[in-house]
């Protein structure tokens, strides 16, 4: 309720962070910590700079918003029920995958962020090439750092609540990475781009900021970017349960 009212979440986002939240809590109050301080963290990071960065994007990005229902899901899910799983089973891989998904998450989230507020001009993770700013699949060295950053937190966070031991902080850490970059390369080759007809420019607006419409490019059209974000939470849980073997 009070992410609501301070315009965190929309409505649908609300009740969805909810739902995850209480499952989280069903699976224990540490993961319902984790989780929580995983958002204020994100949240908090969104806000700093938030018009500079609506500046950069506004080509190319639909106007910022309240997270939604489906954006909670996408970055959340994976880790409610794996923690969820975790505690009800007590199968030590459910638990290392509910930390790699969110450490996932955080790498992808901390990675935009922190990218956008430094300004530096991304290259499309794959061969190279100039993009435009907050165009999925474009990467910067600034960026990159932010979303090392985000997936260490997290894995020294679930060290501080018993939710991992020392020794794993960097396995879990990989494993955010991993997720991260694999949000990169499916936003560069499989998620949905749209083309503005009077400026030729790629972007994902609906409606570019010239006025025009936009067309779908190139990508599979169902690919958007929460369901990129919510198999990078994937990629992400299976990573820490492979790197995590002994």
């Amino acid at each position: 309720m009070l992410a609501r009212r301070v315009g965190s979440l929309s409505t649908s986002g609300a009740v969805a962070a909810t739902m995850v939240g209480a499952v989280s809590a069903t699976a224990g109050w540490p993961w319902a910590a984790l989780l929580i301080g995983w958002f204020v963290a994100s949240s908090v990071l969104t806000r700093i700079g938030s018009t500079l960065k609506a500046q950069r994007t506004r080509a190319t990005l639909p106007a910022a918003s309240a997270r939604t229902g489906t954006q909670v899901w996408a970055n959340g899910g994976v880790f409610a029920v794996c923690a969820l799983a975790a505690t009800l089973t007590e199968r030590d891989a459910f638990r290392i995958a509910a930390l790699g998904a969110l450490a996932a998450a955080a790498a992808d989230t901390w990675a935009t962020e922190v990218g956008l507020l430094a300004g530096r001009a991304p290259r499309l993770i794959l061969g190279g090439a100039a993009v435009e700013p907050g165009l999925s699949g474009g990467v910067t060295w600034p960026g990159s750092a932010g979303g090392v950053l985000g997936a260490v937190a997290v894995a020294l966070a679930a060290i501080g609540l018993g939710l991992a031991t020392s020794t794993s902080w960097l396995a879990l850490a990989g494993a955010g990475v991993v997720g991260g970059v694999g949000d990169s390369l499916l936003g560069a080759t499989v998620q949905a781009k749209r083309r503005c007809a009077r400026c030729q420019r790629w972007t994902e607006r609906a409606t570019h900021d010239c006025g025009v419409a936009t067309e779908h490019g190139r990508g599979w059209p169902w690919m958007t970017n929460d369901t990129v974000n919510l198999l990078a939470t994937f990629i992400g849980a299976a990573a820490a349960i492979l790197l995590s073997i002994p």
